[in-house]
């Protein structure tokens, strides 16, 4: 159920009915960089890399954080913004280590050491 409520939210967003918020520019690179990290250390906690999956977490949460500091300023509600993870999440885990993924993953690590 949430994650239909997500998706309806975030297609509120896009479409331009649910508010005058944008995306900002920047924002896209970090949500979709946060969501690989997430999986990664899905990954390498079920494969038992506790210490890689830790290292992947804590990359996820910073650029999470990060995320969402630039949600509030566009001026997105909790709502929203949650869906909008939702949605990098699922988008995300689709297009990893696919030929035409919107970022490489391998590229991301530069977010985190700023």
């Amino acid at each position: 159920m949430r994650d239909i409520v997500g998706s309806i939210l975030l297609g509120l967003l896009l479409s331009g009915i649910a508010g005058a918020a944008e995306l900002p520019p920047e924002a896209d690179r970090i949500l979709w960089c946060g969501s690989a990290f997430y999986w990664l250390g899905t990954d390498a906690s079920d494969a038992g890399e506790d210490a890689e999956a830790d290292q992947y977490f804590t990359w996820s949460d910073t650029l999470l954080l990060r995320a969402t500091d630039l949600l509030d300023a566009a001026g997105f509600e909790d709502a929203a913004a949650a869906g909008l993870v939702e949605r990098y999440d699922a988008e995300v885990v689709d297009q990893m280590g696919k030929p035409g993924a919107r970022y490489d993953v391998t590229r991301c690590t530069e977010l985190v050491e700023r």
